[in-house]
């Protein structure tokens, strides 16, 4: 990939703010909408703080416009919009749950080179208390990044999957960069030239690569600062909350609480956040496959629906079966 992928980014100031507070977020059609939720979440605990939000895709539809418009009309915090080429990325390895988007998070350095720091988050998260702390805490001398640890007891299999030296590995959802620091160490051209070579070897692709680059130049914060919550279908992932001192909750994994087959009580956090905003209207996502339609009828079960259940079950032998 050409290192000055700038030249091909247009970007567009929508609600132009000074601020030193730049939140980017990478996304592809599918989660433009959902980063609207994150915004919304942020705002809401942004007491007296001024954030100046980025959207990166190749994918804005004049809808998202729309949206954004309602979002953003009458507050003070800033918007730019930032137009990547749909050709970008196009040679790199993607999964059916990993997209191009998924590497836009290399460009945000470089199209913020006058930051000072930038916090990236992907767009299935939720903010649930106040960040200031995380932008007061130091990145330290050698630092590039302030990351949190991925789940505790993946952590080990994950750092010995790319060769890390030791056991801790870090979830790129959520990461407070030293603008000047990682430009300086060209992270974002190394990042393209380690994908490039064996990206097809990596199970996380973009975050495996981070990973090995950045092994012990970041420094690990608390998880409440990137909580990660896998939406799970027992007694146990329906009860489930988040601890109160968590500022950000993670929706990782496959499924999301957009999804109609998720109901389990830590979604309640996105959906107080969607119910009123500009979504309201939009219905969640339905089942597409026959795991999802596994998952609903098995809640509709659980709700006592017998019959919608029964509907659902039929769904899912039909999708398994005949296809």
């Amino acid at each position: 990939m050409d290192q000055d992928v700038t030249r091909v980014i247009k970007s567009q100031p929508l609600y132009p703010v000074h601020s030193d507070r730049h939140i980017v977020f990478g996304v592809d059609g599918r989660f433009a909408a959902h980063a609207l939720i994150t915004i919304l979440s942020i705002m809401r605990h942004a007491g007296e703080t001024v954030y100046h939000f980025h959207l990166l895709s190749a994918a804005f539809t004049p809808t998202d416009n729309d949206r954004l418009a309602r979002v953003f009309a009458g507050t003070p915090h800033g918007l730019t919009l930032h137009h990547l080429p749909d050709s970008l990325f196009a040679a790199f390895p993607v999964t059916a749950l990993f997209t191009r988007a998924t590497y836009y998070r290399f460009l945000a350095p470089l199209v913020l080179p006058q930051a000072e720091k930038l916090l990236y988050l992907d767009a299935d998260m939720v903010c649930v208390n106040p960040l200031d702390a995380l932008w007061h805490m130091p990145t330290g001398p050698e630092a590039i990044a302030l990351v949190a640890g991925e789940l505790t007891a993946l952590q080990p299999t994950l750092a010995r999957q790319v060769g890390l030296r030791g056991e801790r590995y870090f979830n790129a959802g959520m990461m407070l960069i030293d603008v000047s620091q990682w430009n300086h160490a060209r992270i974002s051209e190394q990042a393209f030239a380690l994908l490039a070579e064996k990206g097809h070897r990596f199970q996380y692709l973009d975050q495996d690569a981070l990973n090995v680059l950045l092994e012990d130049r970041v420094s690990f914060v608390r998880s409440r600062f990137n909580t990660l919550t896998m939406l799970a279908h027992d007694d146990a992932g329906y009860t489930m909350d988040v601890p109160p001192e968590t500022c950000l909750i993670h929706y990782a994994g496959a499924d999301k609480p957009w999804q109609q087959w998720n109901e389990q009580f830590v979604c309640r956090h996105y959906r107080a956040i969607y119910r009123t905003s500009p979504l309201a209207a939009v219905p969640f996502d339905k089942p597409a496959t026959a795991a999802q339609a596994k998952k609903m009828y098995k809640l509709l079960l659980r709700k006592r629906k017998w019959l919608q259940a029964l509907v659902w079950r039929l769904k899912h032998l039909k999708m398994r079966y005949c296809k």
